[in-house]
């Protein structure tokens, strides 16, 4: 499902709040003294022997030492706790002359720890603050996306009937199919089992032969609505030559086939519905701007089965179509490879391989934002969803970095799980995206994507590119400084095309920071910590929780 939230409306008007307050300024001129953090509440730590326990972790770069910074540029530097308990790692880097200091304390365990006591500190540091409430806004439909989301992960698998026997054409889906044409009309459910009639007023043909039908909202048609001339863009954008529904299939394979699971639709001869339709009709675009309800991939029944549209369909809303111009254009046309990854991630794994194997929510909504990544520039050249959207939310909210990336929900979860996989994208490949769809044999969704990153960095996993991946937002790595991993360059294959982001020119004047230390660091979450204008040799001691990752980052 797709929504964009009245946080990110918020953001791309620029209506934030910055307010001048960061973490605290350590190090000094020359000796390099300074505060270390306050460990008094934190459990009893061990301390490694050997001097600076943090290495280098970047070739080329401005680390040039495990102890040393070149004096401009960026430099990393990493400690990893391995153990069951807390340590403290001393750290000591020369050579700084007015840098700013960024701690990342990333937690790539499966349990959360407790974290550190940190000394927050005014300093100079800009962090632009969103009103929590804005952020987790409820447009009114919340639980319906929820109750849609539950249903295409496992709550389908309730209306299968186990005591009959497997098979592709069972009585009422074998009939034949209903055939309509232009300025046809119909009625249908919509998610809050309201009955809408909708109308005929595009048909394409695909490159592999299914058809598109195209419906508009009766009352939508209109030449301030919904024209015909938009309709046929749309239709043209999902169904058309190199269109959304081409990069799906080229990625993930079909989107509807045969399959063996009685109670469902025919898997051959249909065709693709998308309805736009008015979700709210409250005069304004977005919230929730689309979805796919595997409901009416169900033969029509009783009970839930009676609002069934018996129709492989997505859903988008209208308003949000016409009431933003071109940029609302551009938001559904995402929205519909949004939305059609969902009804290709339903047939693929819930319906081929069984419910056991669908995606939980995070990594649902992430793969369908990745693929949102891939498209987005095919479909039109002036837009990235990922670069445009999600990693600027991602860097605006302060609580970003503390969300575990397997829990969606109750943090801004899309901007989270869409920006790593942005990450993922230009790091990975689209090998690794594609190994990522079409796992088997694993049900754990943390553990599909663990192997899909092993497939194409068999030393590495979810906790060490996600550490990469918040070590370069929240210390503003800079594109050009070329350090490889911790980056996210542009990349061309398959005949997609991903634009570079680069977190210094997104996040100069829009990276937040944490305003207080969590008394817990989730699993798989960090937390980041700035020292600013620090001059000779920087010096604190960290207190590192268990099964986390400390990064270094001067720039």
């Amino acid at each position: 499902m797709r929504c964009k939230t009245q946080f990110e409306s918020l953001c791309e008007l620029t209506v934030v709040v910055a307010v001048a307050l960061a973490l605290s300024a350590c190090g000094g001129g020359g000796g390099g003294g300074g505060s270390s953090a306050a460990l008094a509440a934190s459990p009893k730590a061990s301390t490694p022997t050997g001097g600076n326990a943090v290495k280098a972790s970047c070739t080329d770069c401005s680390a040039i030492g495990d102890n040393a910074y070149s004096g401009s540029g960026t430099g990393i530097w990493q400690g990893a706790n391995a153990s069951q308990v807390p340590v403290d790692i001393p750290l000591s880097i020369s050579g700084l002359n007015g840098q700013t200091v960024t701690l990342v304390l990333t937690n790539e365990s499966d349990a959360e720890v407790a974290m550190p006591g940190l000394v927050l500190r005014s300093t100079t540091e800009q962090s632009i603050l969103a009103n929590k409430a804005t952020i987790l806004a409820k447009d009114g439909t919340g639980t319906a996306r929820d109750a849609i989301s539950e249903f295409n992960r496992s709550g389908f698998a309730k209306l299968l009937d186990p005591s009959t026997k497997p098979s592709s054409n069972l009585a009422k889906s074998a009939l034949p199919l209903a055939v309509y044409v232009p300025n046809d009309q119909r009625d249908v459910f919509l998610y809050d089992y309201s009955r809408r009639t909708v109308r005929l007023v595009a048909q394409r043909r695909t490159s592999d032969g299914m058809t598109v039908n195209l419906w508009v909202e009766a009352s939508e048609l209109g030449s301030s609505r919904v024209t015909s001339e938009l309709a046929d863009r749309m239709a043209d954008k999902f169904a058309g030559a190199g269109g959304a529904y081409d990069m799906l299939v080229q990625t993930g394979g079909p989107l509807w086939g045969p399959h063996n699971v009685s109670g469902l639709l025919s898997g051959s001869g249909q065709p693709i519905d998308i309805f736009v339709v008015n979700f709210d009709r409250n005069s304004q675009p977005y919230g929730l701007v689309g979805y796919f309800w595997a409901l009416n991939n169900f033969v029509k029944g009783s009970g839930d089965l009676a609002y069934s549209n018996e129709s492989l369909s997505l859903y988008l809303d209208s308003e949000s179509l016409y009431l933003d111009g071109e940029a609302g254009v551009k938001e559904m046309a995402t929205a519909m490879v949004h939305e059609g990854m969902h009804m290709q991630n339903f047939y693929r794994r819930g319906v081929k391989m069984g419910a056991a194997y669908s995606f939980e929510p995070w990594l649902e909504e992430m793969s369908a934002m990745m693929m949102e990544d891939w498209a987005s520039l095919s479909i039109d050249p002036s837009h990235n969803a990922i670069r445009d959207t999600r990693y600027p939310n991602y860097l605006r909210d302060a609580d970003s970095y503390s969300c575990t990336l397997t829990v969606w929900k109750p943090c801004e979860s899309y901007a989270l799980t869409g920006s790593f996989g942005g990450f993922l994208n230009r790091q990975l490949g689209l090998a690794f995206y594609k190994a990522l769809l079409t796992s088997t044999g694993i049900s754990d969704s943390a553990n599909v994507l663990d192997s899909a990153i092993k497939s194409q960095r068999p030393d590495s996993g979810i906790g060490q590119e996600l550490h990469r991946f918040t070590t370069a937002s929240a210390g503003i790595i800079p594109l050009n400084a070329g350090i490889a991993e911790y980056s996210m360059p542009a990349r061309n294959e398959g005949g997609f095309s991903l634009p570079a982001i680069d977190p210094l020119t997104l996040g100069r004047n829009n990276r937040a920071l944490p305003q207080a230390v969590p008394a817990k660091l989730e699993k798989l979450a960090s937390f980041p910590a700035i020292r600013s204008n620090v001059a000779g040799t920087y010096s604190e001691t960290v207190r590192v929780p268990p099964g986390t990752t400390l990064s270094v980052v001067i720039n």
